[in-house]
């Protein structure tokens, strides 16, 4: 069963990662015209590509950007309204940290503080902000992706849990304002991810992803069990919900 209306126009930042990608490629299968983003042309491209090995009569419409670029976000979400006609939903996964934020805070420089505040938390208020007055038109959703590092306490996640459980409050806050518009705002906050490059990476090396994969109960979710309630959210079943902060994490934090 589709989780989303035939034709919904859907932006996908991100798009080229493990989560978006997989998110974009649902959207699409459900009959979605989707916006695929990611910071480069090339990376672009290539997902298409791949997508359209999933749902080859989807429409999809490259925005390549670096939302690090003056404009750039602006520029990313006209493109989809041009070309789509409209914009139903934005599904912010694209997240660009900075260097030097995240481990032992001693350690950690304080003159990238500002910058991963920046990146992180305000890319995505941005990027709602450019989305919101075309969401408005017909009543549409926008999601913005965080991580269980900004609900639940943990060493080494002073800075970037910060960041992340702004985003938390920002799409909750955000979400009691503009419901008077027919606008509902979510925030998805996984933790670790399976078949990611993140998860890969701290799986190759034996650090905490290993830890955390003999924890979860249920075992650590993958991109393809987190983007269906995503999408959920997103369609016509999920109408009446908003300002929720959801965790999918296999029970690894509850």
């Amino acid at each position: 069963m589709s989780n989303l209306t035939p034709g919904a126009v859907i932006l996908v930042t991100g798009a080229t990662g493990g989560i978006g990608f997989e998110v974009a490629a649902q959207a699409a299968e459900d009959g979605a015209v989707v916006g695929v983003h990611g910071s480069r042309l090339e990376t672009v491209e290539n997902a298409i590509e791949r997508l359209k090995a999933r749902a080859p009569n989807a429409r999809y419409i490259a925005v390549p950007g670096d939302f690090r670029q003056p404009g750039v976000i602006d520029e990313v979400v006209g493109k989809v309204v041009a070309e789509g006609g409209r914009l139903d939903a934005v599904i912010h996964c694209a997240i660009t940290g900075a260097p030097d934020t995240s481990g032992v805070f001693r350690k950690l420089n304080p003159r990238n503080f500002g910058m991963a505040a920046q990146y992180v938390l305000g890319v995505a208020q941005e990027l709602a902000f450019a989305a919101m007055p075309h969401l408005a038109v017909q009543g549409g959703t926008y999601i913005a992706f965080a991580s269980d590092a900004g609900k639940f306490a943990s060493a080494r996640q002073s800075v970037i849990g910060a960041c992340f459980g702004g985003i938390m409050t920002f799409c909750r806050n955000l979400a009691m304002e503009v419901g008077r518009d027919g606008v509902r705002v979510h925030c998805m906050s996984p933790s670790f991810v399976l078949d990611t490059p993140v998860f890969d990476r701290m799986a190759s090396v034996g650090e905490r992803g290993l830890r955390a994969q003999a924890r979860a109960g249920l075992g650590l979710p993958s991109p393809k069990d987190i983007a269906p309630i995503t999408l959920f959210l997103c369609g016509p079943g999920a109408t009446k919900i908003t300002g929720q902060v959801i965790s999918v994490n296999g029970g690894l934090n509850a």
